[in-house]
């Protein structure tokens, strides 16, 4: 939870102070539970996206070219998606290439807007991420 604000953090202890009943503490889980409520941990402190993304998912998201969504929503809602949300994932990230295939014809053409440079740079800044969180993986395989 080093990621919290400090009012964050303030608001932690008291709902946890509030919680402790006779010396006993609210267990972990339930502790996490409620940091992730009152502030999201920034995707490269999300466990969560980190491993989905190392899984053999993440790798085949990545060899099909809809990685960027799967981590996208990862970071999103937490739980491995089901074969709906996958289909929902593919269909995004053709969308997606239409859509950067646009905005770097409106970057050529000097009439990309400020939006449009900020999600194709948001984009590119997810798929950084993931490609090093896949390349320390294929290290770590390589070192062992």
């Amino acid at each position: 939870m080093t990621y919290m604000s400090d009012n964050n953090l303030r608001a932690m202890v008291d709902l946890i102070a509030r919680h402790a009943t006779k010396g006993i503490w609210p267990e972990e889980g339930l502790i996490r539970s409620w940091a992730m409520t009152i502030q999201c941990p920034p995707p490269r402190d999300s466990a969560y996206a980190q491993s989905l993304i190392k899984s053999a998912m993440g790798r085949q998201a990545m060899a099909e070219g809809w990685a960027v969504e799967l981590f996208q929503i990862a970071k999103r809602l937490g739980p491995p998606p089901g074969k709906y949300i996958i289909t929902r994932l593919k269909q995004d990230a053709d969308s997606n290439r239409h859509k950067r295939r646009v905005i770097r014809e409106n970057i050529e053409a000097g009439r990309a807007t400020l939006a449009e440079k900020q999600w194709l740079a948001d984009w590119h800044d997810d798929l950084t991420e993931i490609e090093a969180i896949q390349s320390a993986v294929s290290n770590e395989e390589d070192a062992a």
